[in-house]
């Protein structure tokens, strides 16, 4: 009895060590890792995203680490589906920011560097704005110069252009040809004839510079960062305001 209570212990024994040695028993399969591992999502360089500020930004009260969100206005397609929806919030924060003093110009300079996905992770988000503004104030005539001042072209509503996460790519049906860097150009709050306030407006893809914001100039920086200036003002940023960001 003792000798065979002895085999089987050492049998058990032997089993356990095996086990342990052979990785292969103890390793997640090929599809279990992935399924484990996060999903690596970028954007595609050139992608706009259409935005509204949640809060309003005032050069004068505002100070350099303050934190800037907006929410996403559209939905993108996304690997997996469902994950940058329209309610998204983009997250930035102020560079530097300086007031209005006599001769003296205001400025904000904006940097946008993340995305919160639908499932709560972020995902870095390198963006410039590309215009801002009050997006029932939009005047296509004078956006167009602006456009073409910066070496694009005119086209109107309904020029596709490429933008998405990763593989995938969407754009919603307004979009315009822009393209280019913005220089620094202004922009006045001109009434569009006939037009009325309406909340449900958008600013359309191919927007350039501040829309409605007169005595106010942007530019992009010399990396992700937007400057915005006003030289007998201090720049403000109404909470609702609406923004097209272009990623790098």
């Amino acid at each position: 009895m003792r000798y065979a209570f002895f085999l089987l212990l050492l049998g058990a024994l032997l089993t356990g060590m095996s086990s342990a040695q052979n990785p292969a028993a103890t390793a997640p399969t090929p599809a279990a890792a992935a399924a484990q591992a996060p999903m690596a999502m970028t954007f595609t360089p050139g992608t706009l995203l259409r935005v509204s500020l949640d809060k309003t930004v005032d050069a004068k009260k505002a100070q350099v680490g303050d934190q800037i969100v907006a929410k996403t206005m559209d939905d993108l397609k996304s690997v997996p589906p469902g994950l940058a929806t329209k309610g998204c919030q983009i997250v930035g924060h102020v560079v530097e920011v300086t007031q209005h003093q006599g001769d003296a110009p205001s400025t904000m300079r904006i940097v946008f560097d993340k995305m919160v996905l639908k499932n709560g992770t972020s995902m870095p988000l390198p963006a410039f704005i590309q215009a801002v503004g009050y997006a029932d104030q939009f005047n296509p005539a004078t956006n167009i110069e602006a456009i073409n001042r910066m070496g694009g072209t005119s086209a109107g509503a309904g020029q596709p252009q490429p933008a998405g996460i990763g593989s995938a790519s969407t754009v919603p049906s307004d979009i315009g040809a822009g393209g280019g860097n913005p220089a620094m150009y202004g922009g006045g709050r001109m009434p569009v004839p006939g037009a009325t306030s309406n909340p449900d407006a958008k600013l359309p893809m191919n927007a350039v510079g501040p829309i409605g914001m007169s005595g106010v100039e942007l530019k992009q920086g010399t990396s992700q960062d937007s400057i915005i200036s006003a030289k007998k003002k201090n720049v403000k940023l109404e909470g609702g305001m609406q923004m097209i960001l272009k990623t790098n």
